[in-house]
C-alpha cells in the first residue's frame, strides 16, 4: 500500500504490449496510459513486438518501458512455444534490475503463466505485491490453440504452476465473471476481481451512426486474430452455403492475420468463392473506423469449454460501432450480446446456422440495425476502458 501523499507506483509485467497488434498489447498500453493520467507512476517490462512493426520509431510517452528479445515462435512444435515464452520470463526477471526503487505493486498478465512466474519472481526481488492478471484460462487455452496436448507432461506441468500462482499472488485479477467463477473454484476461495477488457472513451462515437435501408450487398465484418480458436473455416462453409443457393447479397469480409490465414486464403481461391473478401492486419484505430462503416460484425470460438469463459476483447470493439453483431459465443459474452435484440446467436460449430442467420439479417435489416444501437449504449454505461482503469487503481492502493 502507498504511503499518503505519494504516487502509487505500478510495475507491468506482460510479453505483450505497444506497438503489438494484440488484445493484450490494447489491454495493458492503453490501461498504463491512463493510470498515469490518473497519478501513478508506471513502468512497463514487455516483450518485444510480434505482430507490430519492429522498424518504427515508438513513443512511449512518460511511461519506461524495457522490451525483452524473444525466441523467435518459427515452427508449430510444442517446444518452440515453450522456448520463446521461457526467453520473455528469464528476460522479463533480467529486465527488472532497470527498474530501480520500490514498487507498491507488481501486475503481471498471463496467458502464458511463465509471465505469472517472472511476476512472481520480480515481485519477491523487489520485496512487493504481486497482482495476477488472468485473460484466458491457460493451459487448456493453449490446447485449444493447438500448442500442448492435453494428456501431456507439459499440460499437467501448467496446471501445478496454475494451481501454485493462484495461491502465491497476493491479489488476483480477470477478464470475465465465469472465469472469476473456475479461478474461485481451482484456487480453494480466491474470487478475481473482474477488469473487463473494455475500450477507450476516445474511440466511441457520441452519436448512433446512420443506418442503410437496403444494403446490396450486405457486408459482415470479422476483424482480429485468424488462429485456431477463432475456427474462421466456419465461415468458409458458411459462405459455400449462400455461393451454392447463388445469394450474391451477403458478403464476408475477413480481416486480420494469424496461422489460418493462408488456410483460409487458399479455400476462397480454390472454392471460387466471390462472396468473401480477406484483408491484412490493420491498427487498432483503422479497425474501429472499419467497425462503424460496415453494415453488420460476426465472430465466434471454438465450443470447447474452455473458451466460454472469457470474453473475447472485440466484443466491446464491435459493440461499440452500434451495427447488429451474429455471434457463436457460450458464457458472459453470450448473455453480453444476447441482452440486444439487434444481435443474432448462431451455433459456432454449425455453418448451416451461421448462413441461416445472415440471410435472417439480410431480410430484417433496417429493424435489427437500429435495434443494434443499443450495443453503443451498452458499452458506455458498463464497459469503458477508462472505468476499469478506476477500478484497478482502487484495487491496488487497497493492497
Amino acid at each position: 500500500m502507498s504511503l499518503p501523499g505519494k504516487p502509487l507506483r505500478v510495475l507491468f509485467v506482460t510479453q505483450f504490449y505497444y506497438p503489438d497488434v494484440t488484445a493484450c498489447a490494447f489491454r495493458m498500453q492503453e490501461t498504463a496510459q491512463l493510470l498515469s493520467q490518473m497519478g501513478c507512476e508506471v513502468e512497463v517490462i514487455a516483450g518485444e513486438p510480434h505482430k507490430g512493426d519492429l522498424k518504427q520509431k515508438i513513443n512511449d510517452g512518460n511511461i519506461k518501458v524495457s522490451r525483452v528479445k524473444l525466441f523467435k515462435c518459427e515452427g508449430k512444435g510444442k517446444w518452440n512455444y515453450i522456448a520463446h515464452y521461457l526467453s520473455f520470463m528469464l528476460g522479463a526477471i533480467k529486465a527488472s534490475r532497470r527498474h530501480r526503487g520500490a514498487f507498491d505493486v507488481v501486475w503481471a498478465s498471463s496467458p502464458p503463466l511463465f509471465t505469472g512466474i517472472a511476476g512472481w519472481a520480480i515481485a519477491k526481488f523487489k520485496n512487493t505485491r504481486l497482482c495476477l492478471d488472468i485473460r484466458d484460462i491457460w493451459p487448456e487455452s493453449a490446447v485449444v490453440a493447438g500448442q500442448i496436448s492435453a494428456t501431456g507432461f507439459l499440460f499437467k506441468a501448467a496446471k501445478v504452476v496454475e494451481w501454485l500462482l493462484y495461491r502465491m499472488a497476493d491479489q488476483l485479477t480477470c477478464v470475465a465473471r465465469p472465469m472469476s467463477d473456475y479461478i474461485e473454484k481451482t484456487s480453494g476461495g480466491r474470487r478475481p476481481q473482474i477488469i473487463y477488457n473494455a475500450i477507450p472513451q476516445s474511440m466511441v462515437t457520441e452519436k448512433p451512426l446512420p443506418v442503410e435501408q437496403n444494403p446490396d450487398p450486405l457486408r459482415i465484418l470479422y476483424i482480429g486474430n485468424m488462429g485456431y480458436c477463432q475456427n474462421l473455416s466456419l465461415v468458409i462453409e458458411a459462405a459455400a452455403l449462400l455461393a451454392a443457393e447463388d445469394n450474391q447479397k451477403i458478403k464476408f469480409v475477413l480481416v486480420g492475420n494469424g496461422i489460418e490465414k493462408p488456410m483460409l486464403e487458399e479455400a476462397v481461391k480454390s472454392r471460387n468463392l466471390k462472396n468473401i473478401e480477406i484483408h491484412g492486419i490493420v491498427n487498432k484505430e483503422r479497425a474501429i473506423e472499419m467497425i462503424r462503416e460496415t453494415h453488420a460484425l460476426m465472430l465466434h470460438l471454438k465450443d470447447d469449454g474452455t473458451m466460454d469463459k472469457t470474453i473475447p476483447s472485440k466484443v466491446f470493439d464491435y459493440m461499440a460501432g452500434g451495427r447488429p453483431i451474429l455471434y457463436g459465443l457460450k458464457g458472459e459474452a453470450s448473455d453480453i450480446l444476447g441482452s440486444v435484440s439487434g444481435n443474432l446467436y448462431y451455433d459456432p460449430a454449425d455453418a448451416a446456422q451461421l448462413a441461416a442467420q445472415t440471410k435472417n439479417l439480410l431480410a430484417n435489416y433496417h429493424q435489427l440495425a437500429v435495434r443494434a444501437g443499443t450495443n453503443l449504449q451498452l458499452v458506455k454505461e458498463n464497459y469503458l476502458r477508462e472505468r476499469m482503469a478506476e477500478r484497478l487503481k482502487e484495487l491496488f492502493a487497497g493492497m
